[in-house]
Order: C-alpha cells, then structure tokens, then sequence
C-alpha cells in the first residue's frame, strides 16, 4: 500500500511539472518567436526560474531549465541598461582580436581569469551606435558580437537595431503579446482533443448516454432510457429536460415516464438539491427532510461551520419545514447577504446560529454555475464531431476566460471572494492532484484552463507583468516617445516586489489548507 501511495504521489507530481512546464514553455515561446522574427538578440530562454539545472547554447542564444518549475523568461536584448555597464572613468580588461577589435569586455578588472587581458581606463564609450555605425571603446572597435564578461557568465552586446528598444511599436507589442497569445492557442488546442475524445453532448435527443451511480438515477435509470416525460410534460429533448428540472427543483419526488427497449416505465426520483451558493447539497438518503448530506471544501458552508448530517431548523429566524422552504430563502437572497442558520447537530438543536456569506446570484453566473441545482445524475449521449470539436474549442476558451474575468472582479466587488482564497503553486498542485483521479480528459480540461489563467494573468495591466509593458507601450504610441527607462525599470521591480510578496502570502494559505489549518 505504501508503495502504491509513493507512486501515486510521483505520478501528481509528475503531471504537476509537465502540465506547469508546457503552460510555461508555450507562453515563453511565443515571446521568442516573435522576437526572433523581430531580429531582437535574445539571450537565454529559461524555463523555470532560481539555480541552472542544464544549460546549452545554440547560436546566440543559451537555453537553460531551472530549479524551480514556476516561471520563466526569454532575456531580450535592450530590456537591460547595457549603455551603463561600461562607464567613462572606469578601468576593465579586453580582449583584442588580430585585427585590434574587441570581443571581450572583462567588467572587473581584478577577474583572475584574465589577468593577462589589456586593462584600460575608460575615456570615451559609444555601445549603443544607431545606422550600423560601428560600436567603440576609446579608440577600439568593439565586434557587433563581443562579449561582456562578468563573474559568473558571458552577455553578448546587443547593437542598437538588434535591442528591443530599437523596434517599432508593433514589432514589440506582438512579441508581448504573443506570450499570452500562445496560452490561449494552447487551450483551444487542449479543448479540442478533449471534444475529439470524448464527443460532444448531443442535445436534439431525450436518450441516456451516461449515469452517476453515486446520485439519485443510479438506482434505477439505464444508459439507453428515453425519458418520455416529466411530471407529465413531454421530453423531446435535453433543453426540455433541463428545463422542466429547473421548474420541479423544490418537487422532492418527480414522476417519470421511461421508454425502455419499447416499454414505458414509471419511477418516482428525488433530485439531490444543491445549494451553489452556499456549498451544501441534501442527503440522498434522505430526500424529504432537511439534512446537509455535503458539504464543498472552502465553501461559504464550510467556512461557517456547517457539518455533514446537520438538520436546518432556520434561516434568518424563519422557521425551515420543507426543502422549497429553503429554495425560497436562497433565492430571496440575490446579493449574497449574511444568512443566519440554526441547526440541529447529532439531535441538539444548537443555540448559536452558523453565520453563512453566501456567493451572489451575479458571482456564480460568472463562473458558468447555477444558483441552486436538482441534481438527478444523468447525461446525454456523446457524438464526435470533426468541426464540432473546434467550435467547442473556441467556446470553451472563451468560456473559461469570462470565468476568470469575473473571478478577478470579484476580489474587488464579492465580499465572499479574497486574496486568501487564491491558490499558488501548492494549491495548483492539490488540485492537480484531485483532477487526475477524474482521468485524463479532466486533466486535459484543467491543463487548458491553467494555460487560459496564466494569458490573462499575464495581460493585466500591471507593470512586471506583459499587461503592464502593452500599457507603457499604448503610452508610447499616444504620445511618441517612450517611458523614461529609468522610470520603467523602478515601476517593474517594485510591482516585481509586491508579486513575490502576494505569491509568498498565497502560498503559506496553500500550506495552511494542505494540512486543514485554515
């Protein structure tokens, strides 16, 4: 058993590392593509951030993977204050060519290694030339491929038509852009697989394709019924059923007509109602009474203190007899209100009541979830379909990108939604790790999800972030001339320093969850 527990965990962890580092390398790539294309001198393209694990150069450009799979980088020439590492007055060592030429900047003079190198004192620098004039240290010549040598690696200089900086406006925004872009070419092409996988719902038809055995019509519904009707309204198709159960969501015992291999059945089901509002559902076991029989894990309920097997005796003082006495008091209740609940726990009618915040009726619309749901346990059948499969890729980024909109709205305007309820890396890892027991399609849809999280995260306005450099970029273009570099570089570190902060507070919440202690 063990063994089967250490395995599982690598097996997470794995997926954790791979889904992170595609999400990341894609993203990066865009980024370097675009630059490349734009004829900018990159660098290094890192994946991973902290310590260099591996590392190879190729061409002008050394691709390394880091110790910490978060993050990564394409380092562009011009993002750095290169015209300053090089100063009138101070003294470095070169390195000449046969020709005079330097290829070799040593930055410290005292560098061991190069003790041997010409040492000179700077008069005059000109690192940045402009119209393919030639780059020069005093008198000396400097190749458009030298070198800066500092203690711990080599940067090759960038002339100025091959920095960042040197590009038109559009040129740079679309190698910003380009790394959120490729999070979203990513999800569409993660969404499509999964509708190529899986097939699409079909909606025109009232036959079952799939039943939960754990819900209501595991116990006696069939793949392959047809359901004829509904409390004696006819189902010709999905839409009709899912209205109809819309309408019946406080009928505790639904009627139904079932076409089975030609005969009519009739059954008697009770929907497990739930409450996405607050986080609870009732108990399948037993439809007719008050019972909490779930309770969602970080849920408003779960928050409050309501348990599993409580019995709702109230709601905001008014006495709770039958479940549609419930529905009305959630639904009475739109914006999310404090809500005052009195249960009965293990046969003791508490004398507290469990104060419960309740997400708004607007919030969970904008996640794509119902306020309040009967829950009967049953799909559709399932078609594959060639062009199908894209439009649901299309509608399903778009989708998951309106619920990240509004989950970033909601920190600032939902009372219920804060920064503590954010996830960093441990929390993405948790519930990787829960998705991956739901198999690979739900791995896939969580992958695409993820990728869509971090384009527009990376598309805020914000400085450190590409937002934030479009938005110096839009004041670039309105005005035309450029933020003051000095200026750009202070907004990026210190927004930098925040981030780190958030991602620190983030990440002890992810630690206090992992062991309950929050």
């Amino acid at each position: 058993m063990l063994l089967l527990d250490l395995l599982t965990i690598l097996l997470n962890i794995l997926a954790f590392v791979f889904m992170l580092g595609l999400v990341i390398l894609l993203h990066e790539l865009g980024h370097f593509i675009m630059a490349k294309r734009a004829g900018i001198l990159c660098h290094e393209f890192a994946i991973g951030m902290g310590p260099i694990l591996y590392s190879k150069k190729k061409g002008e450009t050394t691709y390394s993977i880091r110790a910490i799979p978060i993050g990564g980088f394409v380092m562009m020439a011009g993002e750095e204050l290169n015209d300053e590492l090089v100063k009138v007055g101070q003294e470095i060592r070169v390195l000449l060519d046969g020709e005079l030429n330097i290829t070799h900047i040593i930055l410290n003079k005292d560098d061991a290694r190069y003790q041997e190198a010409m040492l000179i004192e700077v008069d005059h620098v000109d690192l940045k030339s402009k119209n393919g004039e030639a780059l020069r240290i005093n008198e000396y010549e400097v190749l458009p491929n030298a070198y800066y040598v500092m203690q711990k690696k080599e940067l090759q200089i960038a002339p100025y038509d091959r920095s960042f900086e040197s590009k038109t406006i559009t040129q740079r925004f679309a190698t910003i852009f380009a790394g959120p872009f490729m999070n979203f070419v990513l999800a569409f092409i993660l969404f499509v697989f999964v509708a190529f996988i899986v097939g699409l719902p079909n909606q025109d038809t009232n036959e079952l394709g799939e039943i939960n055995p754990n819900l209501p019509a595991g116990e006696v519904l069939e793949v392959g019924d047809r359901i004829i009707s509904i409390e004696g309204k006819p189902v010709e198709t999905w839409s009709d059923l899912s209205r109809i159960m819309r309408e019946e969501e406080g009928n505790r015992s639904i009627s139904f007509v079932i076409d089975r291999d030609g005969t009519l059945l009739n059954f008697e089901i009770s929907p497990v109602l739930s409450f996405y509002n607050a986080g609870f559902s009732s108990d399948i076991n037993a439809p007719q009474e008050l019972i909490i029989g779930s309770v969602g894990a970080r849920s408003p309920a779960d928050k409050a203190g309501l348990k599993v097997g409580d019995e709702i005796f109230s709601i905001d003082g008014v006495e709770m007899v039958i479940w549609n006495d419930v529905i009305q008091a959630m639904r009475n209740n739109p914006e999310g209100d404090d809500m005052s609940i009195i249960v009965i726990r293990d046969g003791v009618q508490l004398e507290n009541p469990i104060i419960i915040g309740p997400f708004s009726e607007s919030f969970l619309e904008g996640q794509g979830v119902n306020f309040i749901q009967a829950a009967l346990g049953v799909s559709p059948t399932y078609e594959r379909e060639f062009f199908g499969s894209f439009t649901y890729g299309v509608r399903a980024t778009v989708g998951a990108m309106g619920m990240i909109f509004a989950t970033i709205g909601a920190l600032f305007s939902e009372s219920r939604v804060g920064v503590g309820d954010l996830a960093g890396p441990i929390g993405i890892f948790t519930i990787t790790a829960a998705v991956i027991q739901s198999g690979f399609v739900a791995f896939l849809s969580w992958m695409a999800i993820l990728s869509v999280n971090l384009g527009i995260i990376n598309l805020l306005p914000i400085p450190a972030l590409d937002g934030g450099r479009l938005v110096f970029l839009g004041y670039e273009g309105i005005t035309k001339r450029p933020v003051n570099k000095r200026v750009e570089n202070a907004l990026h570190l210190l927004m930098y320093v925040l981030l780190l902060t958030l991602f620190v507070f983030v990440s002890f919440n992810d630690i206090l969850r992992l062991f309950n202690l929050r």
